[in-house]
């Protein structure tokens, strides 16, 4: 095994709560200061002072997303057990049930999971792009780095969930149900979904091409341009990225002409922007049903749906979401036509353009990252 391979098994090891392997010190120390302590417990001793059950510690550790730990084996910290009683307190003092806590569990533990690793690379990239170290060395001094970031990110972090919880409690005020109009949909909506939103996606067409052509450096370049532009500008429209998957952004929105708003900038800035190929954008009104952070329904495969069938460089939406916006005339609409889409049948749809609507008032860094050539 390789120094690079053998720390990245360390380091995940540490993150994921399996001891690291012998002879690295810096992770060994890392990983106590982390965990705030030494693993001294094993399950039983751990469930025993929190005051549950074994059965509840396994389902607490499970929704973290963290490995099985043979019984026996001295692997819990006290930070462990003050965690598991904390959440126990909210089940026992009748705040939620033990279901909802659990699903609370899950969405931390699935959420900083990809979090930890998503900073690990990026201080790995950092280190070795920027500084020219080896990616061996890039590894080792990330390790390092961490050890002095620890409180300030910890900070920010806090900061960070406070913030976008408020910022999610503000759009509980939303009046989604004006001009909702959907008493006349017909044939795929889903009328039995609770949630009012604007769905969307956008994505870049020829990338399967593009990343064939492209040094892995050059096409890390282009998608990690695209996905922070479009972060950007569903964040300041007031919207939130439900996913990024690669060439694809997948969006939501709370009312219709804040998503029609998001769609056609975002358009605009990639149509504008000569370091990414052209993109193809369609989007929805209709009731979604969310989950774990996701969202689902006949609304969200709609929107798929016509982003996969619309013409590149240009915006594509249903007619009955047409009919939501054209009250005013903020967006202009194309000739009405209809497609037939898979597993929702004939859909009428229309392209959309800019109107009246002023462009989003947007602050952004227009040399994101550093121009590369070849794209």
């Amino acid at each position: 095994m390789s120094d690079g391979a053998r720390m990245d098994d360390e380091v995940a090891e540490a993150a994921a709560g399996e001891p690291p392997a012998t002879g690295s010190g810096a992770v060994s120390r890392l990983e106590d200061r982390l965990l705030g302590g030494k693993r001294e417990l094993t399950r039983k001793e751990a469930a025993a002072s929190a005051g549950v059950s074994t059965k509840m510690l396994r389902k607490f550790w499970r929704a973290l997303g963290l490995p099985r730990i043979p019984d026996g084996q001295a692997a819990y910290t006290h930070n462990d057990v003050a965690a598991l009683a904390g959440t126990a307190t909210m089940v026992t003092d009748g705040i939620v049930d033990e279901e909802t806590a659990v699903a609370l569990l899950r969405a931390v533990g699935q959420t900083t999971d990809r979090l930890t690793v998503w900073q690990m690379e990026t201080l790995v990239e950092y280190l070795s792009d920027t500084k020219g170290r080896s990616e061996n060395d890039a590894r080792a001094e990330a390790v390092e780095l961490f050890d002095r970031l620890v409180e300030p990110m910890q900070s920010l972090l806090d900061y960070a969930w406070r913030r976008n919880l408020a910022n999610s409690l503000g759009r509980l005020s939303v009046n989604v149900e004006e001009g909702l109009a959907m008493e006349n949909r017909t044939g795929w909506y889903d009328s039995a979904m609770p949630l009012a939103r604007v769905v969307g996606f956008v994505d870049m067409v020829s990338y399967t091409r593009l990343s064939q052509q492209l040094e892995p450096r050059q096409l890390a370049f282009m998608v990690k341009r695209f996905q922070d532009l479009a972060y950007n500008v569903v964040a300041s429209g007031g919207g939130r990225v439900i996913k990024t998957v690669g060439d694809e952004v997948f969006f939501a929105a709370e009312t219709p002409m804040s998503g029609a708003q998001i769609s056609m900038t975002l358009m605009e800035r990639i149509r504008a922007d000569d370091l990414l190929p052209k993109a193809r954008l369609g989007f929805a009104w209709g009731k979604v049903l969310s989950r774990m952070g996701d969202i689902f329904g006949s609304t969200v495969n709609l929107a798929a749906r016509l982003t996969a069938v619309t013409e590149p460089g240009t915006v594509l939406t249903d007619w009955d979401t047409a009919q939501v916006l054209a009250r005013s005339d903020a967006y202009a609409f194309g000739a009405r036509r209809a497609l037939s889409l898979q597993g929702l049948g004939e859909v009428s749809v229309v392209e959309m353009t800019r109107g009246t609507a002023g462009a989003l008032d947007l602050d952004l860094d227009d040399g994101i990252g550093e121009e590369l050539g070849g794209i």
